[in-house]
């Protein structure tokens, strides 16, 4: 019987599924992060395998490479990157050399959360990420630059805005703003200047930073105008994502988007000021609700690139 291997790795998980050719689930496995620009690489190959030794025990068949295997992994960028992990791949058998085929994971989550189908996925966790595949498998990716470029309208770039203009406010530079009593509260400070070395230690990571976000959107909920400014600018940048990826895709009768991430949860206050930015900036879209999870995805792209090779992204994949 022939198997097929998908994986799905992030920050946090990485998980892989194992489908025959109907495309039915024979097992699954989990284990740690697998983004190699957050972990050593001999922990994403120790992962990497662990995941997939699972996912073959719960199939219950012999720890053998796979027919074919798509790897969707947080981190790739670059065609070094996937070079690289795809060598990594060949290295642990996963699947024999030529059937392996690594990418960014945003090309799980555009899968799974449209069911194959055209369309756009746009993600906005700590980070911002878009990626669009359109009716004649055209691929182009949007943002993923990462919190030092880019990140707007992400956890990340909602938070360094909100920190950006408290700190203008106290010396007066900008409007009065009940973010930087919020700022200090929340970080445990008890005056301003105190953020400048809270904030600047080697240590700190851009998550712990993100992590301001929730806060900023409970304060323009509440009618802090600086942030409720800060929220329509992070949405009009996460607007600019989808509109910028659907100008170099051709998508007949508009494209499907679906969002994806912390940040912009159904029912939320954001959700709806990026669902609004999204119609006035791409008014041909729709914006539709997530049909399945990543791996899912991460299976569908396993099966579609066994049959058929993907063709070569505008922009990194």
């Amino acid at each position: 019987m022939d198997l097929y291997l998908g994986v799905d790795g992030g920050g946090t998980h990485t998980r892989a599924v194992l489908v025959d050719a109907s495309g039915h689930v024979r097992g699954r496995g989990t284990a740690g992060p697998s983004n190699h620009h957050n972990v050593p690489l001999a922990e994403v190959t120790a992962n990497l395998r662990a995941a997939v030794a699972q996912a073959h025990r719960a199939a219950d068949v012999p720890l053998a490479p796979a027919s074919g295997a798509f790897l969707g992994l947080a981190g790739v960028k670059s065609a070094a990157d996937a070079a690289h992990l795809t060598a990594t791949a060949e290295s642990l058998g996963l699947a024999a050399p030529g059937t392996i085929v690594v990418a960014n994971d945003l090309h799980n989550a555009l899968a799974g959360g449209l069911a194959g189908a055209p369309g756009i996925a746009l993600i906005a966790g700590t980070g911002s990420n878009c990626l669009g595949r359109d009716e004649a498998d055209a691929v182009f990716m949007c943002g993923g630059w990462g919190w030092l470029l880019d990140d707007s309208g992400a956890g990340f770039g909602l938070a360094l805005a909100a920190l950006r203009a408290a700190v203008r406010a106290h010396e007066g530079r900008a409007d009065f703003t009940r973010l930087l009593p919020s700022a200090l509260a929340f970080f445990g400070l008890t005056e301003p200047n105190e953020l400048l070395t809270r904030l600047h230690r080697p240590t700190v990571r851009p998550e712990e930073i993100a992590a301001f976000a929730p806060v900023v959107a409970e304060l323009a909920a509440g009618g802090d105008a600086v942030a409720e400014s800060v929220l329509r600018d992070g949405a009009a940048a996460l607007a600019e994502l989808v509109a910028t990826t659907a100008s170099r895709l051709r998508f007949t009768d508009g494209p499907s988007v679906v969002l994806l991430g912390g940040c912009v949860k159904p029912g939320t206050p954001y959700r709806a000021l990026v669902e609004a930015a999204i119609r006035q900036a791409c008014p041909p879209s729709r914006v539709v609700e997530a049909k399945h999870d990543p791996l899912h995805g991460a299976a569908l792209n396993a099966l579609r690139t066994a049959i058929r090779p993907p063709r070569p992204p505008l922009r990194r994949a």
